[in-house]
């Protein structure tokens, strides 16, 4: 994931003097709002001969302020994703006290100019920063000449007229709407993390699963089960996923298991990745296994049927 990009820590005051276009925000889901300012950035990088860069905190700030608990991505997420957009750079920082007490021109002085030497600065209309969040696109226009810097300031990107927002996109894969989310962010919701063992119940009933325990606190997706596609050591294999407490016995604990079609490695102990293409059914409590059974083969052909549409795409 980390080939051909920087990775600084400016809290261990590991920094880079290349002057820079960075990009400011929590960024989490990096959807298309997002990626529209990145392809700004790039754009603005390769005319003025600069690094495309981004300002990244290691824990999304509305975490600390505003108590939330689950997101789109995990910072290792977020990376990903900007790298294949096209960013080069990106600058780590701890949203701690010390950094929250910094005012918007402590902000500009110390961290932009002094550790990024950032000669473009790239926001969303409504960028907020600095302690109490009292500065915005007019503080950074201000001290433009101070800082030998320009402040490039973009649009929000529309669907259907709303602006698109991680908020909205976050209660989408609450409520399952899974493909509208998905359209929002511009690329699959996606879950990582490690394969452990369950109860093994999926392979007494010929359907073995992979039970996932999350790297991050992703935002829980609506129980049921859903079309999905899983990433195992870099190769692609569709899938049927469920979400829930498997409630035909009468389990309390949520979990995530996938049934990875045309596939029958041991993948125990293995970290894979999880898209989420389509909300199928709800969690529906069964009469017996071999009901849940003959659901979960109706399942496979809706699956299967699946498969070919994208594959086409």
């Amino acid at each position: 994931m980390k080939d051909n990009i920087k990775i600084f820590d400016l809290d261990f005051n590991e920094f880079d003097l290349s002057p820079k276009a960075v990009s400011l925000g929590n960024f989490d889901g990096v959807h298309k709002g997002h990626q529209k300012l990145m392809k700004e950035n790039i754009k603005i990088s390769k005319a003025k001969n600069l690094m495309p860069s981004v300002l990244l905190f290691k824990e999304n700030t509305k975490n600390i302020l505003n108590g939330e608990r689950e997101y789109l991505t995990s910072l290792e997420d977020k990376i990903e994703i900007l790298k294949n957009l096209g960013i080069e750079c990106f600058c780590l920082l701890e949203f701690s006290d010390k950094f929250k007490d910094l005012s918007p021109y402590e902000f500009i002085e110390e961290i932009l100019y002094k550790k990024l030497n950032t000669k473009y600065v790239i926001v969303g209309d409504n960028y907020r920063f600095g302690k109490m969040a009292k500065g915005d696109i007019k503080t950074l226009k201000k001290y433009e000449e101070d800082f030998a810097y320009k402040t490039k300031v973009v649009d929000f990107e529309l669907d259907d007229g709303k602006i698109i927002n991680s908020t909205d996109i976050r209660q989408m894969v609450r409520e399952g709407k899974i493909e509208k989310a998905n359209k929002d962010l511009g690329h699959p919701f996606k879950m990582q993390g490690k394969v452990i063992k369950g109860a093994q119940r999926g392979r007494l009933l010929n359907f073995p699963t992979a039970n996932l325990k999350p790297s991050f606190k992703y935002v829980t997706a609506k129980s049921g089960v859903y079309f999905t596609r899983v990433n195992i050591d870099r190769d692609f294999y569709y899938s049927l996923t469920d979400i829930g407490t498997n409630p035909t016995f009468e389990n309390k604990k949520m979990k995530i298991e996938t049934y990875i079609m045309d596939f029958s490695k041991d993948i125990y102990g293995k970290n894979i990745s999880i898209e989420f293409l389509e909300y199928l059914r709800p969690d529906y409590k069964f009469n017996s296994p071999e009901e849940l059974i003959g659901q979960m083969e109706k399942d496979k052909k809706t699956g299967r049927k699946l498969i070919e549409k994208y594959r086409k795409e």
